[in-house]
């Protein structure tokens, strides 16, 4: 119910709208980054998706958290992105949280590396759950799978991360 109140604030209030992408730019521009792991390109695709949730505000029907909705969003422009240039290179590491020296830079390419190797629908979970610090449940309505399902494929994601990062 606070979210329908919310939206309906949002399509006549622009106070409104400024706040919202201010309380959620930070945590979309993560998740876009974690997938293209290049900074311009996730700032772009970030104010992409506040763009598109501003202009198809008025079609918003409430099925979950407003957040969650955003995260679809971003998903969908992540893969429109990806498609549109199919070189882009996943194994681009930036600098950006990289604080720690060569061993920590080492270590964060072999997750990277090891992420890649994984399906596209485990690495979407790994990030959504682990990056993005969601719930199971939250993940399952971004997805659109059963929470069981995300639990599952969540266990067998990270027992293929641990027996690859281990070798």
């Amino acid at each position: 119910m606070f979210e329908k109140k919310l939206v309906k604030k949002l399509i006549f209030d622009e106070g409104e709208i400024e706040t919202l992408i201010q309380e959620n730019y930070k945590c979309i521009y993560r998740y876009c980054f974690y997938h293209v792991r290049n900074r311009e390109v996730a700032q772009d695709i970030t104010q992409d998706v506040f763009l598109k949730f501003i202009k198809e505000i008025d079609r918003y029907k409430e099925y979950g958290r407003l957040k969650n909705y955003l995260y679809v969003i971003a998903k969908n422009s992540i893969r429109d992105y990806i498609r549109k240039t199919q070189n882009v290179n996943l194994k681009l590491v930036e600098e950006e949280y990289d604080d720690g020296g060569i061993d920590k830079k080492l270590m964060q390419m072999s997750i990277w590396e090891a992420l890649d190797s994984l399906d596209d629908l485990d690495k979407e979970i790994i990030i959504l759950r682990y990056y993005q610090e969601l719930r199971i449940k939250d993940i399952s309505q971004i997805i659109d799978i059963p929470a069981s399902t995300v639990r599952y494929k969540l266990k067998n994601a990270e027992k293929a991360l641990k027996n690859r990062l281990e070798l």
